[in-house]
């Protein structure tokens, strides 16, 4: 029997085939161990999720420390880690209500000027020209950094 490599991570030998069926059509993956447990662990989460979604987040009840969203609004502390998802949909819209944001940005919210692409091309070449290999190599790096491999 030939062997298959994951068709997810392309680094190990396939061990388990699943189907996935969208709109009538079924799909064949072969995966191997390791994402086979991150798929299970997802689906469990999504399960988690689609479960909590029907109960309303007032009557809700973190399985884990028992806190409810009333005692959040009360005490403004969250019992465990858990709550975080029990509540994501109420914490999302509270905290950016709250902060602005959902996601940290740092200290400083305020973002940082753009960098003029042409700029940084022109400084490229005169580098180059100078035979100034190590700043246009540095040069180089930012442009990729912060513009991708292309434009």
């Amino acid at each position: 029997m030939e062997k298959t490599i994951c068709q997810i991570c392309h680094n190990r030998i396939a061990e388990h085939k699943f189907v996935r069926v969208v709109n009538g059509v079924s799909t064949t993956y072969f995966v191997c161990l390791h994402c086979k447990a991150l798929m299970e662990n997802k689906y469990k989460e999504l399960q988690e999720r689609s479960v909590l979604r029907q109960t309303p987040v007032e009557e809700r009840l973190c399985p884990v420390c028992g806190m409810r969203l009333n005692d959040f609004l009360s005490t403004g502390f969250l019992g465990c880690d858990h709550c975080y998802r029990v509540f994501e949909d109420y914490l999302v819209e509270y905290i950016r209500g709250y902060h602005g944001a959902v996601h940290h940005v740092g200290m400083d919210a305020t973002p940082p000027p753009p960098t003029d692409v042409e700029e940084l091309y022109r400084d490229l070449k005169e580098a180059v020209e100078a035979d100034d290999y190590k700043k246009a190599a540095e040069i180089k790096k930012k442009i990729d950094r912060e513009w991708g491999d292309g434009i």
